[in-house]
């Protein structure tokens, strides 16, 4: 099992929520980019996996110029630099657009480390740590474990479609088959989510208000320090 793994979930959201209210507080641009380096830098160390962050380049480009492209038309501080007709730009929407920009990422960076991080289980545990009846705990990792069966259901199909003469193999012709895809993929959907509550229902699931796991939650000394010092961290930069 990898250090990560072994670490309290709790411990790890500190650690996120730590990240994203000190983004979301900070006007720094260089703290920004130093909560973004952070986060590289502990996934570095911790698990040696920077792909994951990979798949969210596209989103985050795309992101980052509808940010700038409404800082350009709308922000109104510093001096004029450019108008043409009732377009005009302003100095400051650069350095507010690079600002908005560097906080988006430092929040989905983190938010996604968090959840790399976490498994579903260890989340699912963390929640009935906290209070929460474990019918409802357990949501958490029905979903996360039923995306990817779903994820499975929807290449099978795109390639029976493929099969059947519809090309499937871009992103251009899978959003062109979207209409033949989403009825078969609804249809498997209620499938299985009626084979999951059956074989929950005949597994007794709810029946005891109480349910045992595998592995239990245990806050070690240094993940309790470590929670003060991400906090300290936190009021220190934010407040004082």
């Amino acid at each position: 099992m990898a250090f990560i793994e072994k670490i309290d979930p709790r411990t790890k959201l500190v650690w996120c929520l730590t990240l994203i209210l000190t983004a979301l507080l900070s006007q720094n641009l260089s703290l920004e980019i130093g909560i973004i380096a952070l986060v590289i830098i502990a996934d570095c160390i911790f698990t040696n996996h920077l792909k994951k962050y990979k798949i969210l380049l596209p989103v985050m480009l795309i992101v980052a110029s509808q940010i700038l492209v409404i800082q350009l038309l709308f922000c109104r501080e510093g001096d004029l630099l450019w108008k043409w007709s009732i377009l005009s730009v302003y100095t400051g929407s650069i350095p507010a657009a690079a600002l908005g920009i560097s906080r988006t990422a430092a929040v989905t960076l983190a938010a996604v480390q968090f959840m790399t991080w976490t498994s579903a289980t260890d989340a699912a545990l963390m929640l009935i740590a906290w209070g929460v009846p474990y019918r409802y705990a357990m949501l958490v990792v029905m979903t996360k474990r039923f995306f990817p069966l779903m994820q499975k259901e929807y290449l099978a199909i795109s390639e029976s479609q493929s099969v059947r003469g519809y090309p499937s193999e871009g992103i251009k012709d899978r959003i062109k088959n979207l209409p033949l895809t989403f009825m078969p993929l609804l249809y498997r959907t209620v499938r299985h989510t009626s084979d999951i509550a059956l074989s929950m229902e005949l597994k007794g699931y709810g029946r005891s208000k109480q349910r045992t796991f595998g592995k239990q939650l245990h806050l070690k000394s240094w993940e309790m320090i470590s929670m003060m010092v991400c906090t300290l961290f936190f009021i220190t930069v934010n407040f004082i």
